[in-house]
């Protein structure tokens, strides 16, 4: 018997493949535009096979989309729409660090 894929499953495999510094660090230097993998590695001081898995892991589950140029693969963001949500998941978590901070101070 098949085990249906609910709309949480796929959340989950998001967030899971999101669940990784690097990644989110990727995704946010995308937020400029489409780069070479070489690119992004110089950018991040990471190395090229280290950042060739991170990508190859945001593709896989449709955050990024990528086209060949000659020998050089270009990644980018396939849908504006998750920059708005890693930027929204970024004010979230200043607000928590700002009440946190206001909270402590109050000690």
């Amino acid at each position: 018997m098949k085990q249906q894929v609910t709309i949480f499953d796929l959340q989950a495999e998001l967030c899971t493949a999101m669940g990784h510094p690097v990644r989110v660090q990727i995704v946010h230097l995308l937020r400029s535009g489409p780069k070479r993998v070489s690119a992004i590695a110089e950018d991040l001081n990471i190395s090229q096979a280290t950042i060739s898995r991170h990508l190859s892991v945001l593709r896989n589950v449709g955050i990024l989309s990528s086209q060949r140029q000659g020998t050089d693969m270009i990644y980018q963001i396939s849908n504006p729409k998750i920059t708005e949500i890693c930027e929204s998941m970024r004010k979230v978590l200043s607000e928590r660090e700002s009440q946190r901070s206001e909270i402590l101070q109050s000690f």
